[in-house]
């Protein structure tokens, strides 16, 4: 009997989906649970298993493709049978293994028990890797990595979305791996001059052709959403430079008190606690703007948009009620949203429905850059390198430790004094994290 699934109301106004990848093909026999495609919506990447046993008939998107809810996925023989014996091949069994770990970590991705591993998949070795000979899983930036360090992606166990390979994979591959009971260093890679000379090429010879990258997945979400904020919203940055030397020493000395309570402190629980009370004070760079009722929509809850640079692209995890966090509990939910972030295990209930982002640019810093905003809100605040500068206090030239802040807003509804009077009271209470605390839960 014919079998039909269709794409599931992932939930959270999702109305459609782009396939990422197949993990079947037509002809393919499949269990129940058995991951089939990864689709990335909205809100986050989902693997979606098969309901039922059968053997795969027809895909009916291609990869690319985008699918609306309750459109049909994959046709299914399904398979009335009692469940047949695992195959003894060891590239079938390895396949299996390949696709419980999938499995597992779409379980993780959208809060549902992981399922049980086949008995199959368990006699499997290094089936983290997959079939022997198989193509890993990577972007073309993980790829080029794994050139540079030396490392063939393919032998690279995979731990994010579906077995995808990550820059942390590459990073503990390049010290060390587990072999057959044992460690072994892997090899780095050998000295310039040790390699065989290359070749100059032709001068008469033609062009390497130009490569072509589909714009497809997360990157093509990012350009959308990009697009459609620069087209909506008419975008004015104000940018000023802030003084946190004394929110240095007192970020120093948390820190360190932090540590021996297992949390890492670092300067972002501070602008999140700083941006929260000057919202209070500017409750219209909290709100967004209704185009087609053509109304603001001042919000009264502070989730705030962290943006996160991934393999894939800028993902923005939100700290829901941000208002009501100690400074310690803000610190141990960025580490935890940083984390799910970059291993591609996020949760959809932490993606959308920010009322105000924050972004850095981390360790490069910059001078200043003009965020883009975060559609449909109006504001979002990029900080930056805090670097040693030299500054006049009392007539006197000294160094102190300088950041710069940039506010971009909706020119529409956020008029430029309020703008700069808004990045003001953040800055007045970075200088003076006396002044921060008072505001503190």
């Amino acid at each position: 009997m014919a079998y039909k699934l269709e794409l599931p109301d992932i939930g959270e106004g999702v109305v459609e989906a782009e396939v990422q990848q197949w993990f079947v093909a037509p002809g393919d026999a499949i269990t129940e649970d058995q991951p089939l495609v990864e689709v990335m919506t909205d809100k986050a990447t989902v693997v979606i298993p098969s309901p039922k046993r059968g053997t795969v008939v027809k895909l009916f998107w291609n990869v690319g493709d985008v699918a609306k809810v309750h459109s049909p996925l994959v046709e299914i023989e399904l398979d009335d049978a009692p469940p047949r014996p695992a195959p003894e091949a060891p590239v079938r069994a390895a396949t299996a293994a390949a696709t419980a770990q999938a499995a597992a970590a779409a379980s993780v991705a959208v809060g549902r028990p992981a399922q049980a591993e086949p008995p199959a998949a368990a006699a499997a070795p290094s089936a983290a890797a997959g079939p022997a000979g198989a193509k890993a899983l990577a972007t073309p930036a993980v790829r080029a990595m794994a050139r540079e360090l030396g490392i063939d992606v393919n032998t690279v166990p995979g731990t994010g979305p579906g077995g995808r390979v990550t820059k942390d994979d590459l990073s503990r591959a390049r010290g060390k791996v587990n072999g057959h009971g044992g460690e072994t260093e892997v090899p780095a890679p050998a000295p310039a001059a040790a390699r065989a000379p290359v070749p100059a090429p032709s001068p008469a010879g033609p062009p390497e052709a130009d490569e072509r990258i589909p714009l497809r997945g997360m990157r093509r979400k990012i350009a959308e959403n990009m697009a459609r904020s620069k087209r909506t919203a008419a975008h004015f940055t104000f940018v000023e430079q802030a003084d946190v030397t004394e929110l240095v020493r007192v970020k120093d000395r948390i820190a360190a008190a932090a540590k021996e309570e297992g949390v890492r402190v670092t300067f972002l629980p501070f602008v999140v606690k700083a941006v929260v009370a000057a919202l209070r004070k500017f409750p219209k760079l909290n709100a967004s703007l209704d185009d087609e009722r053509g109304e603001i929509v001042v919000k009264h809850r502070y989730d705030l948009g962290v943006a996160s640079a991934t393999d894939a692209g800028l993902v923005v995890p939100v700290i829901r009620a941000a208002d009501r966090r100690s400074l310690l509990d803000l610190a141990r939910e960025i580490e935890r949203l940083s984390q799910d972030t970059k291993a591609g295990r996020i949760r959809p209930e932490d993606l959308g429905s920010s009322t105000f982002t924050i972004t850095s640019l981390g360790a490069l810093g910059g001078l200043f850059a003009t965020p883009v905003l975060n559609h449909p809100e109006v504001g979002i605040l990029g900080i930056h390198r805090i670097r040693p500068t030299p500054v006049v206090r009392d007539g006197q030239i000294v160094a102190r430790d300088v950041m710069h802040v940039s506010l971009t807003s909706d020119h529409r509804v956020v008029d430029g004094h309020e703008a700069a009077a808004f990045t003001y009271q953040v800055i007045r209470y970075l200088e003076d994290p006396n002044l921060l605390f008072m505001q503190m839960v």
